[in-house]
């Protein structure tokens, strides 16, 4: 045993500090127990972690020091660790009071003095905001420092963090990797993350029937969170054909042993009438129940619930209530929304410095969307002070999530030089990703670059390919250059016909030029279209294929905002913006249309 901790095994060292201090197969050794405790502790062994807070609280090998007691008692209790969870309330009781700041100090100089498990907790309380201001780029520096030593929770977290572009660029590739390693050590929630990855295909060919048995095999040891998921894979019908009445009854079993999160699955078994019978009081009372427990899904579930009116009596204050405690819980979806909702007054006071504070707080936390936000914000200095440099560090966050207005932001920034330098080769691959993505200003820029030869080299005939594709969503720019080339035979034969059936296009959208050509040329008058309400231009370019229009369509249909509700036609609005990757169109699929089958 002792070469199995020497060689890095983690369960190993706890064993052996078991051993010394009850004297199994050797003598009672305290000082000796404490070592190997220490060892696994800093490593994020759960057990080991309260055994060492148990030392300094008792001065077990180790002069007594409530600071230290509490320093490790926390490390544990943050994992769920009962024990360490009873002995922080004692202090309480005590009426001690937690000094925050304190504790991350004595956290930072155990972390700068080399020790593993303090830089694992230096990176959470960075993340939170705990007895500092919240950092996340900070905390990603400080988990992977944790990470690279073996601390079993950094290598989750960190995997969390690449999972979701928190702190760094999306890699689900770095994440499997890390999730495995975790796993393979015993990290418990690990193991689940490594499930989802075969059933999501993050960093792994996607097998959901992989996943299926390795979620089963796992709950059937009694981990609660494993059985929760079974729950959901087969009311979801991951990997196994829907069975709604086995859904049930992996969720009771799971809340009876103690998981929230299957408090929110059976609300949704009740609410749907999905292997139970369909009872919105029930489901409306196991909402509040987990909701009131730090369930984030059940909040956004009722915050969605109070938003339409359904099951509850309409209510924008009480839906705002149940997002903003989401948010408070690190619920990235509502810490957007709720930024939505202080930027339009929704529910809460119109406050441009609180939106930003929660589109900061949900970019933060990988939010492609809410990057973007951010970067408009610091671009226009809205609710922050104006800082292109900023700005454009966020378009380019987003941009590297996959968020195509943000690319175009890039590309934009790129080649005028806006909080960054110019350099126009830059500008045009990432108009280029935009562009091939079916976003129209970006199409635009590449059709101007190859007429132009700016970026690179100059050709007509590509030039009119992406000024075509630009005119088709809805560009009146482009439909205008559409026509010249027609009516020119710039890249193209000369073709009238076409010339005027841009022309009239760009002519009916307002664009002069063109219409003074159609009348004086081709003797034809053109009637511009009426003035679009918002839902109407949103609608014409979400039919062009503009994927934040698809979003904002899917929302509009959904409120009723500018269009009488209709959820069938928010879902295929959604459908089509998260086909195309956007996220809150994803996640809007996922928490609040699968209520409604």
């Amino acid at each position: 045993m002792i070469g199995n901790a020497s060689a890095g095994s983690i369960t190993a060292m706890f064993e052996l500090g078991q051993y010394h201090a009850l004297g199994i197969e050797t003598e009672v050794d305290e000082k000796e127990s404490f070592k190997w405790y220490e060892m696994a502790a800093d490593l994020g062994h759960t057990a080991s972690e309260y055994m060492i807070g148990e030392c300094y609280y008792h001065g077990i090998a180790v002069p007594k020091d409530d600071h230290e007691a509490l320093l490790w008692y926390i490390r544990a209790a943050e994992k769920g660790d009962r024990r360490s969870i009873g002995a922080i309330s004692l202090y309480k009781e005590r009426k001690w009071v937690f000094d925050a700041k304190d504790t991350f100090e004595r956290y930072k100089k155990n972390a700068d003095d080399g020790k593993t498990g303090s830089a694992y907790m230096l990176s959470r309380f960075y993340f939170y905001g705990t007895g500092v201001q919240p950092n996340i780029d900070a905390s990603f520096r400080s988990c992977s420092t944790a990470a690279e030593k073996g601390h079993i929770d950094a290598l989750y977290e960190l995997g969390m963090m690449y999972r979701n572009g928190i702190g760094t660029i999306r890699n689900g590739s770095k994440a499997f990797e890390l999730f495995k390693k975790a796993s393979d050590n015993g990290q418990r929630d690990a193991s689940l993350a490594l499930i989802r990855c075969y059933a999501e295909g993050t960093g792994v060919e996607k097998n959901e029937k992989k996943a299926f048995e390795m979620i089963s095999d796992l709950a059937d040891t009694g981990s609660e969170d494993a059985e929760c998921e079974l729950g959901r894979y087969y009311l979801e019908g991951i990997g196994v054909e829907s069975d709604p009445l086995y859904a049930f009854g992996w969720f009771s079993v799971a809340s009876t042993h103690g998981s929230v999160d299957a408090l929110y699955g059976l609300a949704q078994c009740h609410q749907r009438g999905k292997g139970a019978d369909r009872d919105k009081k029930k489901a409306l009372e196991l909402y509040k129940m987990a909701a009131e427990l730090g369930q984030k899904d059940a909040m956004v579930a009722l915050a969605h619930m109070y938003t339409d009116g359904r099951d509850v009596q309409k209510d924008e204050r009480t839906a705002s209530e149940w997002f903003l405690a989401a948010a408070e819980n690190d619920s990235e979806y509502a810490q957007f929304n709720i930024a939505q909702r202080y930027l339009e007054g929704k529910g809460v006071k119109k406050n441009d410095n609180e939106a930003f504070r929660w589109f900061l707080r949900s970019a933060q936390n990988g939010n492609a969307t809410s990057q973007f936000n951010v970067a408009e914000a610091y671009m226009n200095g809205r609710g922050i002070k104006k800082d292109e440099k900023e700005g454009y560090k966020w378009f380019l966050r987003s941009a590297q999530n996959g968020h195509h207005r943000s690319q175009y932001h890039v590309g934009v920034c790129l080649s005028k030089g806006s909080g960054v330098a110019k350099n126009i080769s830059e500008a045009f691959k990432w108009h280029q990703m935009a562009a091939d993505a079916g976003y129209g200003k970006s199409q635009y820029f590449i059709a101007q670059c190859y007429s132009e030869g700016r970026g690179i080299g100059k050709d007509d005939k590509k030039a009119l390919e992406w000024y075509l594709k630009a005119a088709s969503t809805g560009h009146v720019l482009a439909q205008y250059y559409v026509g010249h080339h027609y009516a020119n035979g710039i890249g193209t034969k000369p073709d009238e016909e076409q010339a005027i059936k841009w022309y009239t296009r760009a002519a009916k959208q307002g664009h002069t030029y063109s219409r003074q050509l159609i009348e004086s040329c081709f003797g034809e008058k053109v009637k511009p279209a009426v003035k679009m309400t918002p839902f109407e231009k949103h609608l014409d370019e979400a039919e062009h294929g503009d994927v934040e229009s698809q979003y904002i369509i899917g929302r509009y249909y959904e409120e009723g905002i500018g269009v009488e509700k209709d959820l069938n036609e928010a879902k295929k609005w959604y459908t089509k913006a998260a086909a195309q990757g956007h996220f809150n169109a994803k996640k809007a699929m996922t928490i609040y249309l699968k209520q409604q089958k």
